[in-house]
């Protein structure tokens, strides 16, 4: 009886063990998303804030009353109060394809977090590491597309640039592109190796 109660109390111990170990593991992963879907939520909600703000309040403020082309408006065109300054006081198309450009990269900014936000507040799987690292990926849109942003908005009020302000606004504009690109390929990789070793996992217990 004694030989028999001796493997017996040590597989308990050993099954002990092993819950131990997982509930550890459950803790820890459960902490991790707790803390990133703080973060995520307090980053989102302060570039959407921003974002907006930036929108209704663009570069170069906004026409306080229609005005004509002899007030600053371009030739042939009646800029109407509360449209924007830089979109319609000059007939320089880049001008204006940079005003675009600055609208759609505040656009994908805004729709990025607001995203986040709603996956965040609806509690949407966050428990899986790879929904959250999907909306890590998706913030660091959101970060770049401001950084396009805020190089552009120097573009349309510094005209025309002194060349050495205009090296400087490209090479913050290729340092961030570059960051960024940096950490999506380090995200990507800590991907892969998570993926790997959930389907190695698979694989034994199956």
């Amino acid at each position: 009886m004694e030989g028999n109660s001796i493997p017996t109390t040590m597989a308990m111990n050993q099954n002990g063990a092993h819950r131990g170990r997982a509930s550890s593991r459950d803790t820890q992963k459960g902490n991790w998303v707790e803390e990133m879907r703080g973060s995520l939520m307090v980053v989102a909600t302060v570039i959407a804030t921003l974002t907006f703000q930036i929108a209704i309040n663009p570069p170069g403020g906004v026409w306080q009353q229609d005005s004509n082309n002899q007030q600053g408006c371009a030739s042939g065109n009646t800029c109407k109060a509360g449209t924007s300054v830089l979109a319609t006081s000059s007939d320089d198309e880049n001008q204006r394809l940079k005003y675009e450009m600055f609208i759609l990269l505040c656009t994908v900014s805004f729709t990025a977090s607001q995203t986040v936000i709603l996956f965040l507040l609806t509690g949407f799987q966050l428990r899986n590491r790879l929904v959250m690292w999907l909306l890590i990926l998706v913030m660091c849109l959101s970060v770049i597309c401001l950084a396009g942003a805020y190089v552009i908005s120097i573009w349309m009020v510094m005209k025309p640039l002194d060349k050495l302000i205009n090296k400087i606004t490209l090479y913050y504009a290729l340092f961030w592109a570059g960051l960024v690109a940096l950490l999506c390929l380090a995200l990507l990789l800590r991907f892969l190796i998570w993926l790997f070793k959930a389907f190695y996992r698979f694989l034994c217990c199956w």
